[in-house]
């Protein structure tokens, strides 16, 4: 009775053991970019999502690239980490105040037809969202060449959400 006992006990240790250390060997990867488009003119509408994920890998390309348009997978893709930290730093350096159109009282600024664009950055604690109603390399600087460079890794191209 001692030894089923000592038995069961020895198994309880173990499964503790490995669960505990599976848990704490893995890698919480809390870290993406994500790029939003959305516009509603169209009678069916066009969304476009593309989420960047950096994984762990040995790889020449570790970067996942995913990609669904119309909430449908599109297609999946990989990048170098060279080219995933060069978005990443565009991001980081832009504010939301950056993006906003300019406000004159004599002069109205307006996109028209460009739909709603927003990028989500998550990296452990962090997270950073920016967002803009149409896009425009004049008004847009950093914004625009983040999701220019976005579209890009993911073979599209700005006409996409243009």
């Amino acid at each position: 009775m001692i030894n089923k006992i000592l038995s069961t006990a020895k198994l309880l240790y173990i499964f503790t053991f490995f669960l505990l250390t599976s848990c704490t060997s893995q890698k919480n990867n809390n870290e993406y970019i994500q790029l939003n488009h959305e516009n509603v003119m169209f009678v069916k509408g066009d969304k476009l999502t593309i989420t960047l994920l950096p994984a762990d890998s040995k790889r020449k390309k570790p970067v996942i690239v995913k990609i669904l348009k119309n909430d449908q997978q599109y297609n999946n893709k990989r990048i170098t980490l060279v080219e995933y930290q060069k978005i990443y730093e565009l991001i980081i350096k832009t504010n939301q105040k950056d993006i906003e159109l300019p406000r004159n009282p004599n002069v109205m600024i307006s996109i028209t037809d460009g739909g709603n664009n927003s990028i989500i950055l998550k990296k452990d604690t962090l997270t950073k969202k920016l967002y803009s109603y149409g896009i425009s390399k004049e008004y847009h600087g950093k914004f625009y060449e983040s999701i220019e460079l976005i579209l890009k890794v993911a073979g599209l191209n700005i006409r996409e959400i243009n």
